[in-house]
């Protein structure tokens, strides 16, 4: 097993964009990459096991334990001369923290300007990100003006042909209503409020919520929580927003008299926390399986596409997954795993 780690940690470094070279506490040259090897013209099996000349760059880092930045290919190594890019140097240390090496990393003039192309791509993005959900949270204040006149008027207008237009009006404000919270939802940091949390609590808590539109809708839930369950470190709001989810896409797949099951075990050797939901629902084609965590991508008319998106944001940002099997008539089975501490 470990061969064949080396083996693929070998093709890796050799595949990569960038030049590397290591020298042991000796100052021996023990790697020589093949990005390198075309940035020098040098061979590796010509290098390997030569010792590097000093003083040296890289003997500093071994010494001192210093690191240098941007530095020119030619301060490590000369035969680079003016070589276009830049270098820096990092110490490499043994699982017990002994220093064993040192290395060079070397960035082509042309992969240096597109990282920083990325780095200021990202950046402009997470500013429109948050300018986005800055300006959706200020729109929600006007609609909800709106909301509040647009209901006045329709008792105006109660039995009269034109009440139907404001009760068009407000469907739709309705809809933009709940867009804009599941766009909030989305914006919110993945690792907000993690905290020691019981999903055993959360599932309870999360029950009792849809307990009486189940109720109303003539639906069944069977519930089967295991006593061993672990606590996890999770955000419990997030969690909850994401069974409550489940549970109301189940119910919208069910008729009346359907059943709902859910399940909770705890995987002691995997060391993660199981919830299975299962309902004899409508079931889902395949078409619709492969596109159900796309962002806006809904099968109902009212529905804004972005729950089962914000379920698998939530869920792997918890370092969890879901898994969902279904088939049309046979009804939906939707697994989460968490990562119990």
């Amino acid at each position: 097993m470990v061969e064949i780690a080396e083996s693929w940690s070998g093709l890796v470094i050799d595949h990569l964009n960038i030049g590397l070279l290591m020298i042991d506490r000796e100052g021996q040259i023990c790697l020589f990459n093949r990005a390198l090897s075309r940035m020098t013209g040098l061979k590796e099996d010509e290098v390997l096991g030569q010792s590097l000349r000093s003083p040296n760059i890289l003997f500093q880092t071994i010494i001192t334990g210093r690191e240098f930045q941007n530095l020119s290919p030619g301060a490590v190594l000369p035969v680079m001369g003016s070589c276009n890019g830049s270098t820096s140097t990092h110490i490499i240390r043994n699982k017990s923290g002994v220093t064993v090496g040192a290395i060079a990393v070397f960035i082509p003039a042309g992969r240096q300007q597109e990282l920083k192309d990325a780095v200021i791509k990202a950046e402009k993005l997470a500013i429109l990100g948050q300018m986005a959900a800055e300006m959706v949270h200020e729109i929600r204040n006007p609609l909800t003006v709106i909301g509040g006149f647009m209901k006045l008027l329709q008792q105006d207008l109660k039995g009269t042909p034109k009440e139907e237009y404001v009760t068009i009006i407000l469907a739709e404000l309705k809809h933009v209503n709940r867009l804009i919270s599941d766009f909030l939802q989305l914006s919110k940091p993945g690792y907000s409020k993690r905290t020691q949390c019981s999903v055993t609590k959360i599932i309870t808590e999360v029950a009792m919520l849809v307990e009486n539109e189940a109720s109303l809708r003539k639906l069944d839930i069977d519930l089967d929580i295991a006593t061993d369950i672990p606590d996890i470190l999770g955000d419990s709001d997030q969690l909850k927003q994401v069974f409550l989810n489940i549970f109301k896409n189940a119910f919208d797949a069910l008729a009346c008299g359907g059943k709902i099951f859910l399940q909770t075990s705890w995987n002691r050797h995997e060391k993660f926390v199981q919830v299975i939901i299962r309902d004899t629902g409508t079931g889902m084609d395949e078409q619709t399986m492969v596109s159900m965590f796309d962002p806006f991508f809904t099968t109902k008319e009212s529905g804004t596409g972005l729950g089962m998106f914000i379920i698998k944001k939530i869920i792997d940002n918890h370092g969890g997954r879901i898994e969902i099997q279904s088939k049309p008539g046979k009804g939906t089975i939707v697994t989460v795993f968490l990562p119990a501490n």
